[in-house]
């Protein structure tokens, strides 16, 4: 009997699928709380929350089907967010934490300049930007506070470290967004990126993706983890996009990506996809976190308000209707979580409606993916919108088509894009 768990560590929701071979329906479908969820800005997060993150979703599954028995071989796939890394030091190597992308060290300045005066973007094609394990590894060197002799792990090798052991591989979708490999995922010289001999060994990329990453543990029997992709190709994977086709995904966080092919010109970096393929891209873009610091301060306007409804309900009609002309600053402060700022109040537009200002809000969300593709994307590229917020907001898609006066399409599946992503990659056998 051969069975095969496909699971996204994403920051908000950690969700997975069992089949009984890929080619199947699922046997059943679990979700658990992600790290945001569980720890808010809490940026530094035990190892042991994810590994036993893992140990739920088994335990949920082993209640269904017999997935103890001796002649069962259950394969584990994995994807995770990206730029979040645990740092073993010889002198701690019994405490691991996990550090997000959140995560800032003292001296992120500093470390941030040395990587721009090293060009750091040509040789990655990857913004430098604070919460980058290079940058926080740098700074922690920089602030005498770097260990001898550490050992880097992914998070698929962290969770195979807690349940069982890696194999000091990982995947180079994953490697990549650490800063220390280049754009397709080959291993850079840490003096060479840093201008520093950092004492640290890293995991090989992995080139042959039917190997196993390492092994977990579960009721006396050993099970292989595989792939540990990026959640940003996963994703893109799942969407199963043609190559005129940019991807809008809106989950907790979003990205837009094409397939280096494209000849559009929106993205900023490349990152590695497979055989030896690229994305074009855009990240960090606000989505569901930014979304959701809204809905609390909505549902106070009006106790017979709920945002996320009266979002769904919303209609460009709605918006045609109303003189919007307030603004949400989406950016306030990269150190900001929550994003919260309207500008442009005045004494004519102060006593808005609860169904003005989600139209603002939409116009002011919507705009931050306009302002990237209204002059840089091909004539005949096909804008897809992917992810859980598109679905249950369709206005964007409707703001979005009428301002790019092209057709947009919301890409429906039953499914997690990054979800599907794994069990497209398992069928075609690559």
């Amino acid at each position: 009997m051969s069975q095969v768990l496909l699971i996204d560590y994403g920051a908000s929701r950690i969700k997975s699928i069992l089949y009984n071979s890929i080619d199947d329906q699922p046997i059943a479908l679990f979700e658990s709380a992600g790290s945001f969820m569980k720890y808010g800005n809490y940026s530094k997060i035990p190892g042991s929350f994810f590994s036993k993150s893992l140990i739920l979703h088994l335990d949920y599954y082993s209640d269904k089907i017999s997935i103890l028995r001796k002649d069962c071989d259950l394969k584990i796939y994995l994807c995770s967010e990206m730029h979040g890394f645990c740092l073993l030091e010889q002198d701690s190597f019994n405490s691991t934490f996990y550090y997000s992308w959140r995560f800032k060290e003292k001296s992120t300045d500093s470390a941030l300049e040395i990587l721009n005066n090293r060009g750091f973007y040509s040789k990655t094609r990857m913004i430098s930007r604070a919460g980058l394990p290079v940058v926080n590894i740098l700074a922690r060197s920089l602030n005498n506070e770097l260990g001898t002799n550490s050992t880097f792990l992914t998070l698929p090798q962290l969770i195979c470290r807690e349940l069982g052991d890696h194999y000091n591989l990982a995947c180079k979708t994953l490697l990549h967004s650490s800063g220390f490999y280049t754009d397709l995922g080959a291993k850079e010289d840490t003096l060479d990126i840093t201008g520093i001999d950092l004492p640290i060994s890293f995991p090989s990329p992995i080139d042959d993706y039917q190997k196993p990453l390492g092994f977990i543990a579960y009721k006396s029997n050993q099970y292989n983890l595989y792939l540990g992709f990026g959640d940003l190709q996963a994703a893109f994977l799942g969407s199963n996009l043609a190559q005129n086709e940019i991807l809008i995904n809106i989950g907790t966080g979003s990205q837009i990506i094409s397939n280096s092919r494209n000849n559009s010109t929106f993205g900023l970096e490349e990152r590695p996809f497979f055989n030896n393929e690229k994305l074009k891209c855009v990240t960090h873009i606000p989505a569901g976190r930014f979304l959701n610091s809204w809905c609390k301060f909505y549902d106070t306007l009006n106790s017979n308000n709920n945002f996320w409804k009266e979002l769904s309900q919303l209609t460009y009609e709605d918006l045609e209707g109303f003189n919007i002309d307030i603004k949400f600053d989406l950016y306030l402060d990269s150190e900001s979580e929550y994003f919260e700022q309207i500008d442009d109040l005045t004494s004519s537009n102060s006593r808005i409606t609860p169904k003005v200002l989600l139209a603002s809000l939409m116009i002011s969300f919507c705009n931050q993916y306009l302002s990237y593709l209204e002059d840089s994307i091909s004539k005949n590229s096909r804008i897809i919108l992917g992810g859980g917020i598109p679905n249950k907001v369709p206005v964007i898609a409707d703001i979005i088509e009428k301002k790019m006066k092209r057709k947009v399409r919301i890409k429906k599946n039953e499914h997690d894009l990054t979800l599907i992503g794994l069990r497209d990659f398992i069928n075609r056998g690559s």
